[in-house]
């Protein structure tokens, strides 16, 4: 049973990638892709259309929060859809039905047992690298409260594996 840590490590993400690439495997990349740099959930990837990603810069969720999605993703999901109809599942199986979680998490394990990562890393583990390194980059806490919904600050810096006294933060006061 694997741990679900975030991948703090930009190597690792990149040892995944090219070996996903290696295999030829574009939708478990353009997934794993989605899942680091977006947090979405894995449902929310599953159940996405043609439609809701082509030609667009962002996905849009409840009609309140957009993901951005970047120029390497854009490429992955064109080359993707291509013969694809805009009703579709973006990541379907035989029938266009969305494939099975159990499906990802079985590909995603495998990659993890090649680079010798099993038991640290798991499909759960992307929402969780996407948010540690927009952390690392922007040390925004109430964005990340905001799009995983929860309630505090310590649960959102468990959440991304951070040990931080946020007491020690701002001592010198605000000079106005």
């Amino acid at each position: 049973m694997s741990i679900n840590l975030p991948i703090k490590d930009s190597e690792i993400l990149e040892k995944i990638k090219s070996l996903y690439r290696k295999k030829n495997n574009i939708r478990d990349l353009l997934l794993f892709e989605l899942g680091i740099n977006t947090g979405l959930g894995l449902n929310d990837m599953l159940n996405l259309r043609v439609k809701d990603v082509k030609n667009k810069e962002y996905i849009v969720l409840d009609r309140i929060k957009t993901f951005p999605l970047n120029k390497n993703i854009r490429n992955l999901i064109a080359e993707l859809i291509a013969d694809k109809k805009v009703s579709d599942y973006l990541f379907s199986s035989k029938g266009n039905k969305p494939i099975n979680r159990s499906t990802v998490f079985n590909s995603f394990r495998d990659i993890c047992a090649e680079l010798a990562l099993q038991d640290i890393y798991s499909v759960a583990s992307w929402r969780k690298t996407f948010a540690y390194h927009y952390y690392q980059k922007y040390k925004d806490l109430s964005y990340l409260q905001w799009v995983f919904n929860q309630s505090t600050v310590e649960q959102t810096l468990k959440f991304i594996d951070v040990r931080e006294n946020m007491n020690l933060r701002y001592r010198e006061g605000v000079c106005i």
